[in-house]
């Protein structure tokens, strides 16, 4: 089942003390009503009882999925913080799941949980897409190095975000951008993809043990 924990903290807007819920891991399969709040990112969200304002908690936990054997860590801390004891135990919990077929990702911001849910949600093969998106980013950022004349730093953020399916094409649908400010939606072909990745894409199964 679902655990969440108590802590005090201030509010980041009125400074008072408040007592927060926040979750340690998500069942979504016992506790679907969670997985809403999961893909808004509002899991830890609390409304302070003195100013009625949102505080948020930003902690990692551990998405489980137990219908589709999945199992999600969103690992924020830094290797320097990491408890080495609870690190220890995170380890034998992950071989165990695998053992048992399950399909587990370690993914350190959580964006990259929220694209890896939609990827395994829709029966794709999340290392394929992965694959692509490390394709998608190139061709951008090798864009922008071919327009000399754009200043500034452009590291493209690239997410899984759709399979569009017409009568005759099939394409893998993407959510670009440098800035959040200035999202672009863009489309890679299935022609494009290798033998491989075509045979891979919709194989869950070779990813589990």
């Amino acid at each position: 089942m679902s655990r969440n924990n108590k802590t005090r903290q201030n509010c980041p807007h009125c400074n008072s003390e408040q007592e927060l819920n926040y979750y340690q891991s998500v069942n979504v399969t016992l506790n679907p009503e969670l997985k809403s709040k999961v893909l808004s990112g509002k899991l830890n969200d609390s409304i302070c009882t003195n100013c009625h304002k949102e505080i948020n908690i930003v902690s990692g936990f551990f998405y489980h999925d137990m219908s589709q054997k999945i199992m999600l860590e969103l690992a924020l801390a830094d290797d320097d913080t990491v408890d080495h004891k609870e690190e220890d135990a995170k380890n034998q919990l992950r071989d165990k799941l695998i053992e048992q077929g399950y399909i587990y990702r370690k993914l350190k911001q959580y964006p990259r949980l929220t694209e890896k849910i939609t990827i395994l949600d829709q029966k794709l093969n999340d290392l394929v897409i992965e694959q692509v998106t490390h394709r998608m980013k190139s061709i951008l950022d090798e864009s922008i190095k071919e327009v000399g004349s754009i200043e500034g730093n452009f590291d493209f953020k690239v997410f899984f975000k759709k399979i569009e399916s017409s009568l005759f094409k099939k394409k893998i649908v993407f959510h670009c951008f440098s800035h959040p400010s200035q999202i672009m939606e863009m489309k890679y072909d299935f022609k494009n993809l290798t033998s491989d990745e075509k045979n891979k894409l919709y194989n869950q199964d070779i990813l589990r043990k």
